[in-house]
């Protein structure tokens, strides 16, 4: 029935984007498929010619600031790993659809990148044939399955992370910081909650994951009490952060910009975040994850560094919260759209702050490298790995867990033995 739901669910939401296009948008983008078939049929010799020499387009998913970072990443680990051939990788990043144009500069060293419109159009015919084409949807955007990054970036393990930032950046950044108020020297945390307003179409169908930031605010403090400082990113449409010491808000900072925000991804000791692709910024720099509020359960994260904690899932019909047990069993694990959630009758609560409070103690305990992680909670951590299903869980053989210290102080979650 939820697998059902899902296929529904897309068809009605893909049907209804188009529906509020406007006319000439649409007639635009038919005449532009028929030509770009045309195109495509004349170019074929040429295709073939560049297909054969090893030119391929990755179709990365630019709009989207973590399917940006991941995407690219994920598959040059998997080329240095050998599970790959090495090939001339294109990416096509038209004007208007790219997440962050400076992080798409980092990858440019490793990819073709194509800018302009009429170079995106004839590349994307060329492909029409199947031919010069390289599907990367398989890495993180694989239907109602196991997300392929997953095992490739367990494989890459602790080798070094492929980006780091230009000495130009580094000195760049500095001179920033010193304008946004942070003093020289002090290390910090980027902190982000997913909310309302940045696509109005996201919301609609993915509200699920969206969070509040006063929940977080018992977190911020602890991280403040340890000595460092917090940097809120993300957009002007959140909700803006009450004054607090050694907090700046920079998603309402009129310094922000695309530059900055990759910088400070980067040099954060680490990021508190949510089920949002900001985060994954970090990922790529090799800064760890601490995630709240995951939704759906089975997303984990991508690091062995990372811990995460999922949302509740109260089940109006049991009266009861579901264990997580019962989560993994079924399609809920897997529930893309908020509409699922609602048929199914569950309401998704957000973490309690004193559990994102104690993620946050465990994140500074493991990036510490003195980790005391009970033995009872390393058991539960390998208890919910074990109920990961290959070609099910998008996060089946993820090298991040769910944070010990929530599934300690929740036994309720789990159906243990005594």
């Amino acid at each position: 029935m939820h697998f059902k739901s899902h296929y529904y669910l897309q068809i009605r939401f893909e049907i209804q984007r188009i529906s509020q296009l406007p006319i000439k948008t649409l007639i635009f983008k038919g005449l532009e498929k028929i030509l770009g078939f045309v195109v495509g049929v004349a170019l074929l010799p040429a295709t073939i010619l560049f297909h054969l020499i090893g030119f391929r387009y990755v179709n990365i998913f630019t709009n989207r600031i973590g399917h940006l970072a991941l995407e690219p990443d994920t598959l040059l680990k998997a080329e240095n790993l050998g599970l790959i051939s090495g090939r001339k990788w294109i990416i096509l990043a038209p004007p208007g659809q790219t997440a962050n144009t400076h992080l798409l500069s980092y990858w440019s060293k490793h990819f073709i990148v194509f800018s302009n419109y009429f170079a995106c159009f004839f590349v994307k015919s060329m492909v029409i044939s199947g031919l010069m084409k390289y599907d990367v949807t398989k890495y993180l955007r694989a239907s109602g399955e196991t997300q392929a990054a997953y095992e490739i970036q367990k494989r890459w393990g602790g080798r070094q992370p492929l980006l780091k930032l230009t000495g130009l950046d580094l000195l760049w950044g500095d001179e920033q910081f010193k304008s946004l108020g942070l003093p020289v020297d002090v290390w910090f945390v980027c902190v982000h909650v997913r909310e309302n307003g940045f696509s109005p179409v996201d919301d609609e169908i993915q509200c699920y994951r969206n969070g509040s930031i006063t929940k977080i605010i018992p977190a911020i403090e602890e991280i403040t009490r340890r000595g460092g400082w917090v940097i809120r990113i993300g957009d002007s449409n959140m909700e803006p952060l009450p004054k607090l010491p050694n907090v700046i808000d920079y998603a309402h900072h009129p310094m922000k910009s695309d530059r900055l925000d990759v910088i400070l991804c980067a040099r954060a000791r680490f990021i508190l975040g949510n089920t949002s692709g900001i985060a994954l910024v970090g990922t790529v720099f090799g800064v760890a994850c601490a995630l709240a509020n995951i939704a759906p359960v089975s997303v984990l994260w991508f690091m062995k560094d990372d811990i995460s904690i999922p949302k509740m899932h109260w089940s109006f019909k049991l009266n009861r919260y579901l264990r997580l047990d019962e989560l993994l069993e079924s399609d809920v694990a897997t529930f893309q759209f908020s509409k699922q959630f609602e048929y199914a009758g569950i309401r998704l609560e957000e973490n309690k702050p004193e559990d994102i409070v104690n993620l946050v103690k465990e994140m500074f305990d493991q990036i510490s490298g003195q980790s005391e992680i009970s033995p009872l909670g390393r058991y539960l951590q390998n208890q919910v790995k074990s109920m990961f299903k290959q070609n099910f869980h998008y996060g089946y053989n993820s090298a991040a867990n769910m944070a010990a210290s929530f599934l300690c102080d929740h036994p309720e979650l789990l159906k243990l033995e005594s």
